[in-house]
């Protein structure tokens, strides 16, 4: 049985008790629930979960993925993020994004600042050593935990349209996500909670 992504958008975050749950692996493939207990690892992977008014659904996703944008949306979305943050992308420049979920939500007792080394002034200093890259700072329209990621020096714009949402990260998942993306519209991104010396790491690996 093969979840289907309409199946999806009936879903929501709460997790209730009397419902049965049915297990998918990232295929969308049902499985039984031993082998999502023994498929489910954290460095591979992400368990989500959803319910509708019948079932309670318990999904793994891949945090890693690599891709292609065809020509036509990829100028769209160059387009859209010049929109967006009034900086332009030329032909040559490969795309790097920070995309900051929902999750976690704002704590209203709290005052602390994020210490997410991504937000570090030598982040972007050695990512631009890397490559000839163009950084966007983007976050889901839900996002209301802004100043806790340091809103003030980090210069975040709302996905607006989801457009991120519907081309890559349906799911929302914790803390963040991050892709590249190269002129030719070659993309890798990753899912959920990392650091700046992954994204380091993977950039000089992705755009040598």
């Amino acid at each position: 049985m093969r979840l289907t992504f309409a199946f999806i958008l009936f879903t929501c975050l709460t997790f209730g008790q009397e419902k049965p749950i049915v297990f998918y692996n990232e295929s969308g493939e049902e499985i039984s629930k031993q082998k999502f207990i023994k498929t489910k690892d954290y460095s591979k992977n992400l368990d989500l979960y959803f319910e509708n008014d019948t079932t309670q659904i318990a999904l793994l996703v891949t945090r890693q993925k690599f891709g292609q944008i065809d020509k036509s949306t990829f100028e769209n979305l160059k387009s859209y993020l010049t929109e967006l943050t009034d900086k332009q992308i030329d032909s040559s420049q490969n795309i790097v994004i920070n995309y900051l979920t929902p999750f976690p939500k704002k704590d209203k007792n709290t005052t602390l600042k994020s210490g997410w080394n991504v937000l570090h002034r030598d982040y972007l200093k050695k990512l631009h050593k890397i490559a000839n890259i163009n950084q966007f700072w983007i976050n889901s329209p839900e996002c209301d935990n802004l100043e806790y990621n340091h809103s003030k020096k980090i210069n975040w714009v709302a996905d607006k349209e989801n457009l991120f949402k519907k081309l890559f990260f349906p799911y929302d998942v914790r803390y963040g996500n991050y892709i590249l993306i190269k002129p030719d519209g070659k993309f890798y991104y990753y899912l959920g909670e990392h650091g700046k010396y992954e994204i380091w790491k993977n950039a000089e690996k992705y755009f040598k």
